[in-house]
């Protein structure tokens, strides 16, 4: 038998190393790629992290004021709304004024969110104002400003100087004092006269609101025993059935120190001015009729007792001023339906806020 000859192993041949000065420039080429990268890694981390702290951070909305759109989509009756951004930048502006009024209540944490409904509320006005009929012109906001600074003047306030009574400034003076005020509130001069038309925007809607309070209507005479509890709601009401005189129950039952002593007589009084549940229950009873218990919202028990009713009686100034301020509320509440308001502000953000008014 033949023998077979294992075939001999074939030597690999070594392989070829790059010369050293070869090595030596592909290290440097790549340090000269890496070390750019890295540095403009750092730059772009340092970048983001300016952006993020001061650009950013001042740009971030804290609120938005308005409707994006108006009307029905499917109809085709859409147009572009009106909406206002109120941003950090602007917020903490108005943190910083209103902080210098506010006697001591900056330092409450509930601070921020009152001045960011102030602000809401300003806008609020100014998106209804032409629908209302109402206007600020330029020249009012002028004699606004120099009737303050006067008044500021005079009373010795943030201005210096001994100017008293009915006085006449030069314009010149005018000018110098607003520019101090001006610095002194860190606003600039259209940033202010926007807060001054803001609040005469706002006292034009009062009057139109005060003015549109009736001076005479229905009024009904009301007597009211006031309780802690059911139990003695219901004694009161045992005795009143048994013929017991409301004014004698009223001085020995009821916890109102006010009217006891008047046998529980609150006067002639228009709808509106009482408690929900009890101006509900004094417009719907028939003159010389008493209630039933009445629990309120304030955790008291009432009994009343609708005296006499005028269905065209004068309304006292106190009263109409009541129901005008009830109103005026009332129509921001309203508005606060119709209008879209998107809040952004949190606890961390008002603490940002506050920590950058000085």
């Amino acid at each position: 038998m033949s023998r077979k000859l294992k075939p001999e192993p074939k030597l690999s041949a070594a392989k070829r190393q790059p010369p050293r000065w070869q090595q030596e420039r592909n290290l440097t080429l790549v340090i000269w790629i890496i070390i750019p990268l890295i540095i403009a890694l750092a730059l772009g981390l340092v970048g983001y992290w300016g952006y993020d702290t001061y650009v950013a951070a001042w740009t971030q909305p804290i609120a938005k004021i308005g409707n994006e759109t108006i009307g029905n989509a499917t109809t085709g009756n859409v147009i572009k709304g009106n909406v206002t951004v109120l941003d950090m930048r602007y917020f903490v502006k108005m943190l910083r004024f209103y902080s210098l009024s506010s006697q001591g209540n900056s330092s409450s944490s509930s601070f921020p969110y009152q001045i960011l409904q102030q602000l809401e509320n300003d806008e609020l006005v100014r998106q209804a104002a032409p629908g209302l009929g109402i206007q600020v012109t330029p020249d009012e906001v002028t004699a606004k400003i120099n009737s303050d600074l006067i008044s500021s003047a005079g009373g010795g306030g943030n201005t210096t100087g001994n100017i008293t009574g009915n006085i006449t400034l030069p314009q010149t003076d005018l000018g110098k004092m607003y520019q101090q005020w001006l610095n002194y509130v860190h606003l600039s001069d259209s940033e202010y006269r926007q807060v001054v038309e803001a609040t005469l925007l706002t006292q034009k809607l009062q009057d139109q609101i005060t003015q549109s309070i009736p001076t005479e209507g229905k009024q009904v005479h009301v007597y009211a025993i006031q309780v802690a509890n059911e139990g003695n709601a219901t004694e009161v009401e045992n005795l009143l059935k048994n013929g017991e005189d409301f004014a004698t129950v009223a001085a020995e039952y009821s916890t109102d120190n006010t009217t006891k002593q008047n046998g529980g007589d609150l006067g002639w009084l228009p709808q509106g001015i009482l408690l929900p549940e009890l101006d509900q229950a004094a417009f719907s009873l028939p003159a010389g009729n008493v209630s039933e218990p009445i629990v309120s919202t304030n955790g008291y028990y009432y009994v009343i007792k609708v005296a006499e009713i005028d269905n065209n009686r004068p309304i006292d100034d106190q009263y109409r001023q009541i129901l005008a301020s009830n109103a005026f509320n009332n129509w921001f509440t309203e508005q606060r339906n119709i209008v879209e308001i998107r809040q952004y502000l949190d606890s961390t953000k008002a603490t940002w806020a506050m920590n950058h008014i000085s």
